[in-house]
């Protein structure tokens, strides 16, 4: 007949197990550093040039739209305003975005931090009191994670619309004004 630990045995060996949620921490630890690493390249970008990027554009656009007025152009006639319009769409939500992203890079960082330091110190409850158990480091895991996956993904389409909104963004709205001033100074074919 085999004989089974005490009580106070088995509960010293069930305490010396591993921590629930210990197998999250280097893919959180390593999220933690991709969201560093993001945040440092997007900080750098020239968010503040958005703004009066914008306003050059949709200025450019008033000009350009009243000189058009009552004309009619072809797809290739069209393309310095296509590209103009295309700017704008470009940067107009930039500010916004910028201020949203700033915002959830600080909560990532907060969110995945807290929850590294809840695993690492073997936190039993949450802030709200809950029990914390490994399903619950699980789940915890595999949002911060999605989310962190949603931010970095952001923070590229971002910087890749304020990167393509100022890109020759004078000689578009150059192109643009001399095409208009070309189209609307034509000669009349019917005199």
């Amino acid at each position: 007949m085999k004989a089974w630990p005490c009580i106070p045995c088995l509960l010293l060996i069930a305490s010396c197990g591993p921590k629930p949620g210990v197998r999250h921490l280097a893919d959180l630890e390593r999220a933690l550093a991709q969201v560093d690493s993001a945040a440092a390249l997007y900080e750098q970008a020239p968010h503040a040039e958005a703004a009066p990027a914008l306003a050059t554009v949709d200025s450019a656009m008033a000009v350009v739209e009243a000189r058009m007025q009552g004309f009619v152009v072809n797809l290739e006639q069209g393309k310095p305003f296509s590209l103009l319009d295309e700017r704008k769409r470009m940067l107009k939500r930039q500010p916004g975005r910028h201020r949203r992203i700033s915002q959830e890079i600080d909560r990532t960082r907060r969110q995945i931090g807290n929850l590294i330091e809840a695993i690492v110190d073997g936190a039993q409850v949450d802030a709200l009191g809950e029990p914390i158990d490994t399903a619950y480091f699980r789940k915890a895991a595999e949002d911060e994670l999605r989310i962190c996956g949603h931010l970095l993904e952001e923070m590229d389409i971002a910087l890749d619309f304020l990167e393509r909104g100022l890109r020759d963004l004078d000689g578009v709205v150059r192109r643009a004004d001399s095409a208009s001033i070309a189209l609307t100074t034509l000669p009349d074919p019917t005199h």
